[in-house]
């Protein structure tokens, strides 16, 4: 449930002192990258959520949580599935985490401090912008392999080699009641 916090964010700052209850639908998390083949993209999303919070505008936001668990990723097929879950230690690290805190309005824009633990390594995104979506919110950051302590995979004997730059985005849906 906590991490419906961060759907509010938009509205913590600019809301008037009426409280307001919001519904989180969906959140979804991407990783994309490129290939000397071309582009992939792994995909996480837990949809039909219906948890609700009510959030007064004088009240502080507290740190937002998203347990995501690895194994969930879908890659597209069974052989980048089981290539991107072996890349990023999914059997030793079967659990990633995002905690997002120190939401903050700048000139009229939103931003927070992102800390990303995937394959045992903690990664610190500091005044990261949040960007407002039909849906809900977004974030987008830029990590690298090495910053993982990871090689980039390649395959048939190096022939087809991954970029190190990978694009991770998380967005999340949500409804104001």
């Amino acid at each position: 449930m906590s991490f419906m916090f961060f759907f509010l964010v938009f509205n913590f700052f600019t809301a008037n002192e009426v409280a307001e209850t919001y519904v989180v639908k969906e959140k979804r998390i991407s990783v994309k990258g490129k290939t000397s083949l071309g582009g992939f993209t792994c995909k996480y999303s837990e949809k039909g959520l219906k948890e609700s919070l009510v959030m007064n505008s004088q009240n502080g936001l507290p740190d937002l949580d998203l347990n995501i668990i690895v194994e969930n990723f879908g890659c597209g097929n069974f052989i980048l599935n089981k290539d991107f879950r072996n890349t990023i230690k999914a059997k030793e690290f079967p659990m990633a985490k995002v905690r997002v805190n120190n939401w903050v309005r700048k000139n009229g824009r939103f931003y927070c401090n992102m800390f990303v633990t995937l394959a045992g390594k903690h990664l610190v995104f500091r005044d990261l912008e949040l960007v407002r979506v039909k849906e809900g919110v977004k974030a987008n950051v830029k990590i690298q392999f090495s910053q993982l302590g990871l090689a980039p995979p390649s395959k048939m004997g190096g022939m087809v080699k991954v970029d190190e730059n990978l694009d991770l985005e998380i967005v999340l849906a949500y409804s104001v009641r």
